[in-house]
């Protein structure tokens, strides 16, 4: 789990109480970087993500991987299982590969859209002073991603 999210996604983890991170990236400097900045104490990089989502109760990707124009699961379908929980940070395409593989397997996952319209919301909030409406943005953003879709389907 590295990327410029990678931070804000760690932070958010502890802040609903998760305990103990396990980062993995195919660049250690990465996940090194990642675990110093949240702090050794509560974050280990690991090597094998497989392996270390064994032991695990989710899995957050917060990687390009999976994203338009970058092809691939960050970890085998066959590492999620029915007791595993995902949470993909992409948000294009709303339903990744990995998104649809865990739920093939019967985990719980979510797409990165419902953290692009907090995180709009948010933004919002601090560039304006004002309260954003979350779920008024979620239908905005439902809709553009439909006309998104129908414009690369209708271009295939």
């Amino acid at each position: 789990m590295r990327s410029r999210r990678a931070p804000a996604v760690a932070f958010a983890l502890f802040d609903l109480g998760l305990k103990r991170l396990l980062v993995n990236d195919h660049d250690a400097r990465q996940a090194e970087g990642l675990a110093e900045a949240v702090g050794h104490h509560r974050c280990a990089v690991v090597g094998d993500a497989a392996a270390a989502l064994a032991g695990a109760a989710g899995l957050v990707n917060a990687t390009p991987v999976g994203m338009s124009g970058f092809p691939g699961l960050p970890v085998t379908a066959d590492a999620l299982t029915r007791e595993h929980w995902l949470a993909d940070v992409i948000y294009t395409p709303l339903e990744t590969e990995l998104v649809l593989a865990a739920r093939a397997r019967g985990a719980l996952a979510i797409g990165g859209a419902g953290m692009c319209i907090h995180q709009a919301a948010e933004s919002f909030r601090l560039f304006t002073g004002r309260t954003a409406d979350p779920a008024r943005m979620g239908r905005t953003f439902a809709a553009a991603a439909a006309r998104r879709n129908e414009v690369s389907t209708a271009a295939v």
